[in-house]
């Protein structure tokens, strides 16, 4: 089996066998992966390899990366060694930091696809334009990979792009990585030995079409040292990496068409590509490069306890790999081919700074953006895993292995709640391995399972067994790379006993001492408060037998629970108070006092190895922030991720009713500034796991979407400060919950008052006027992901052919009666159109075409006698039929330009639109699409602009569209009222021992 590299390797697991009953399970038609199929999507040959033609990276080459304290003032590498050696487990550790940053499991197919058939959203070889290195940060948040510089001569373009350079400085990887991985169960070097020849299947291998060009293309690549057959190059933005494309470079006649295009397109047109979307959002345009996605993409950001001087010019003692990326802005890199005049690009504005909406290629039709979390103290999160109750499994959960509890087939499992509404449940190692699966692996079927980005097509769940049949990528990520991250996360050093995990304490940052010890006192006293009031949810040390139960009967079960550490708590945060008085709250109050015990000096031993968490799923009723992530539904049973969710997360009982603000009702809000209420299914939906509270100073904006508090931009220490300062004050004063000079776009309510009238928080509204808008090229391929290739030709070909074909033999054997009765029907069909859209109440005159045509069928039933008229009508028929037909599949096939619905007005909420629900009754979607259409024809009628229109739009379609909304939630930075009954002052020493966490 040839690997990229030209070595053979023999001994790595191959796909398993399994038995009918299971075989029969597995998706037959689920296509290999690259490397075993040994070609691409398009068929253009590739190398066949198997899991050994993927070594992880040995050397502790990141080791400048996640500086730690040494307790002397200093930051320092992390120590992975035990005197002089470096253990087993360390190595695998290193190995696990170096994949989390170069690796991108064999995404670089699906992000290849995106650029070239994602409807002209993005395209990352634009992104990672070199020209925009000295401004990255600043407009995106992307970190820059030290190292490399910007090369931005047009003379030395690659290929017709600005790709950055190494800058010869900085100390680079090293080009001598060996060729082999180590086992890691035993610890052993694998052997290379060649393996049998195979006569009967000899596999293609890649062959470049242009060996000159590609020769000639590879010298002019980066070259960071990393083995490029496994990580590709760099891109210039860490987390990118740049892999040759084999349809572009390959040895087949497409491919030779597709360097001729790109010649003709890119290379002959100067820079046009970066800005003509004409030639960036051509669905023919094959690429020669595909860009691979590591984790670090979104979790490496500037190292709170040593923020860069230059954002733009960080070396690797400035970035962490765990604190995540709060700077990173989806809208810049995932729509970097819109502008703000596509709705779609409001779209992903409203997703906040350092948020990702993990649904957002694998759409559950809910705009659901949450942080990109820091990940911090796994080891103690885990000692709360194995304390909390563990969870069935299906069968197919069993697939995957379990950190937590390794022997196999254990069931049921003890895991962590991974992602912030506690879906991922069946245990790191498969919360790992989702990530992957839903950053690109494994495409070729991943994408045969649902709309890719535009959705309005049922689900299939993903199978863990038919990605171990029929993907290498998974399979050495099952075999080596997911163990390997495991270890970086919950290896702890030797020498000092701490994860890489650990926290990052203000007091440990530059100039952050003196602030703490200023606040010494009040932070004591915050203790105490926090002890009392946050330590139920936020603390990961608890008595004895802790657990936490809901109910909306929680006051007779509380009656006799003084003193007990399982408590019933209230499903609604309007009981909140009431609970805080309970006996069974007092009796808790006692134990959990206890063992968090005095600190002495600066050491509090309650905070050692505390992950300031339950992990324990809180119902949204009573959380009460925006319950957009919580009612998320792709972890359903039958739904994308049913493989990676518990029996126990896919049998959760409804929440009930879940209140939030319409505002289309005309009713008034409560004290919460809620009027409305909506019930989310059951079946996983509904709920949060609190967030961990480790170095919250440095960690704001806050919520599940950072919609709390003041988004600076700034990673230095005054910076994230300033951050704390204003979302904390939020969090524990609601009435400092009030728009601001330095509010979020999209916030209208500081200055655009009059488009956001009412509104009692944070709603995301448009910007400006914009477009609902795909480019020509994608236009067939939109309606082909809804509809499918057989119901898209039926609607645009063969109904029309057919009924032309009907017009036809009528037109040789019908009678003039039957023609008027053929218009009649199509009269009668336009005047019901008109009716049950009510199109007619803003077009009055359109009646005009039904009643012409009740008279054209009564002058061909009562007046007209001679048969001419009806072959004539027929014929007209017939040729009006085939001309529908030609329109349609002109329109589908771009001919008439690009698709373009709107505009929807300024100031209208992006999740209006965006959270319709699929699934809800036909006549409502109907009625919700009949409801668009006669806002935007209202506005175009009376010309209104600014909040006319935006009032006319959702007179027409508020109320219809709410009816069909998954999540008609639009508040973002509501809840989470539980500090509302302390005093001015408990909340001020609250807020100053926050700050040492």
């Amino acid at each position: 089996m040839a690997c990229a590299n030209g070595k053979d390797y023999r001994g790595a697991s191959q796909p398993p066998e399994y038995s009918v009953s299971e075989a029969e399970k597995l998706d037959s038609a689920a296509p290999g992966d690259e490397p075993q199929a040994g070609r691409t999507e398009r068929g253009t040959p590739v190398n066949k390899r198997i899991e050994l033609c993927f070594p992880a990276e040995m050397r502790n080459v990141f080791n400048q990366m996640d500086r730690v304290p040494d307790g002397n003032g200093n930051l320092v590498p992390f120590n992975y060694t035990d005197g002089n050696s470096i253990s087993p487990d360390a190595r695998n550790a290193i190995r696990g930091r170096n994949t989390w940053v170069l690796w991108g499991e064999g995404n670089e197919t699906f992000w290849g696809w995106v650029q070239e058939q994602g409807y002209g959203l993005a395209d990352f070889l634009i992104l990672i334009d070199s020209r925009n290195r000295a401004a990255r940060f600043a407009n995106s948040g992307l970190i820059n990979q030290p190292g490399l510089t910007a090369q931005t001569d047009p003379a030395k373009k690659i290929l017709g792009l600005y790709i950055d350079q190494a800058d010869g400085k900085n100390i680079q990887l090293q080009n001598n990585q060996p060729a082999d991985d180590i086992d890691i169960g035993t610890g052993r070097m694998a052997q290379r030995v060649e393996p049998p020849s195979d006569p009967q299947h000899p596999a293609e291998a890649f062959t470049p079409g242009d060996q000159e060009l590609y020769k000639k293309t590879l010298e002019q690549l980066p070259n960071d040292g990393a083995d490029p057959n496994v990580y590709g190059y760099p891109t210039g933005i860490v987390g990118l990496r740049l892999f040759p494309n084999p349809d572009f470079f390959g040895n087949t006649q497409a491919a030779a068409a597709a360097r001729d295009y790109w010649k003709k397109r890119v290379i002959d047109q100067g820079d046009d590509y970066y800005t003509d979307t004409s030639i960036n959002a051509d669905r023919n345009l094959i690429r020669p490069f595909r860009v691979s996605m590591s984790c670090g993409f979104c979790h490496v950001g500037p190292h709170p306890l040593a923020p860069p001087m230059d954002n733009e010019k960080p070396d690797w003692i400035n970035l962490s790999n765990t604190i995540g990326n709060q700077y990173w802005t989806p809208v810049k890199i995932f729509s970097n081919l819109k502008k703000p005049e596509s709705f779609l690009f409001q779209f992903l504005a409203s997703q906040q700074w350092g948020t990702v909406d993990t649904s957002l290629v694998s759409t559950d039709h809910i705009n659901n953006a949450n942080t990109i979390t820091p990940i911090f103290d796994v080891p103690a999160r885990l000692e709360r895993a194995m304390l909390n109750p563990p969870e069935r499994q299906g069968a197919e959960n069993l697939k995957v292995p379990a950190i937590e509890d390794p022997a196999a087939g254990t069931n049921p499992r003890h895991m962590p709640r991974i992602l912030l509404d506690g879906a991922d449940s069946i245990g790191i190692f498969g919360a790992l391995s989702r990530v992957y699966l839903n950053i690109g692996t494994y495409s070729e079927q991943w994408k045969r399972l649902h709309n890719t980005v535009v959705g309005f097509r049922p689900q299939s769940p993903f199978s863990v067994a038919a990605a171990v049949k029929n993907s290498v990528y998974w399979r050495t990520a099952e075999k080596y790379r997911i163990p390997y991250l495991a270890a970086y996360f919950t290896y702890k050093s030797k020498v000092t006993g701490e994860s890489v995990t650990a926290p990052m304490h203000l007091s440990d940052a530059p100039g952050g001492k003196p602030i703490i010890d200023t606040e010494r006192g009040l932070s004591a006293k915050g203790r105490q408060i926090f002890i009392d009031n946050c330590a139920i949810c936020h603390s990961s040390k608890q008595p004895a037998g802790f657990a936490l139960h809901f109910s909306r009967d929680w006051i007779k079960r509380t009656d006799s629970q003084a003193g007990q550490a399982a408590l019933w708590l209230p499903m609604d945060y309007t009981d909140w108070d009431s609970f805080l008085k309970t006996p069974a709250y007092q009796g808790y109050v006692k134990q959990i006092a206890a063992i968090a015990g005095s600190p002495s000096n600066d050491a509090d031993p309650f905070l050692k190895d505390n992950f300031l968490s339950t992990d324990i799923r809180i119902p949204i009723t009573l959380v009460g922030t925006n319950s957009g992530r919580a009612v998320g539904t792709n972890g359903m049973r039958g739904q994308m991720w049913d493989n990676f969710t518990s029996e126990d997360y896919k049998s959760l009982p409804a929440v009930g009713e879940v209140h939030f603000f319409n505002p289309y009702s005309g009713v008034a809000v409560d004290a919460w500034g809620n009027n409305d209420s909506y019930a989310p299914p059951g079946g996983g939906p509904g709920y949060y796991r609190p967030a961990s509270l480790i170095s919250l100073w440095a960690t704001a904006p806050y919520l599940h979407n950072n919609a709390l508090g003041v988004y600076t931009h700034d990673p230095s220490v005054n910076g994230r400060l300033k951050a704390f300062e204003d979302g904390i004050d939020k969090i524990l004063w609601k009435k400092n919950r009030v728009p601001g000079a330095e509010h979020a776009p999209g916030d209208l309510r500081w200055d655009a008052e009059a488009f956001a009238a009412g509104d009692p928080g944070f709603i995301y509204r448009t910007t400006q006027d914009s477009w609902i808008d795909f480019p020509a090229r994608f236009i067939r391929e939109l309606f082909v992901g809804v509809l499918g290739d057989g119901w898209t030709s039926f609607f645009t070909t063969y109904l029309w052919y057919l009924l032309a074909a009907i017009a036809l033999i009528l037109a040789i054997f019908g009678r003039t009666r039957h023609a008027g009765l053929a218009i009649s029907l199509i009269a009668i069909a336009a005047a019901l159109l008109l009716r049950v859209s009510r199109i007619d109440t803003i077009y009055p005159f359109l009646w005009i075409a039904p009643a012409f045509g009740a008279v054209l069928a009564l002058v061909l039933w009562f007046v007209v006698r001679r048969r001419w008229a009806g072959v004539v009508t027929f014929l007209v028929l017939s040729l009006a039929f085939v001309g529908v037909s030609i329109t349609a599949r002109t329109f589908l096939d771009g001919g008439f330009g690009g698709l373009k619905v709107g505009p929807i007005p300024k100031g209208t909420p992006v999740n209006l639109i965006m959270n319709i629900n699929p699934q809800a009754s036909s006549t409502d979607l109907a009625d919700a699409v009949f409801a668009i259409g006669r806002g935007l024809l209202r506005i175009r009628r009376d010309g209104l602009k600014d909040e006319a229109a935006l009032k006319a739009f959702e007179a027409e379609a508020g109320l219809a569209l709410l009816k069909v909304s998954k999540c008609p939630d639009f508040v973002l930075d509501r809840g989470h009222w539980f500090a509302e009954h302390l005093s001015d002052d408990e909340k001020l020493q609250l807020k100053a021992f926050l700050k040492t966490l």
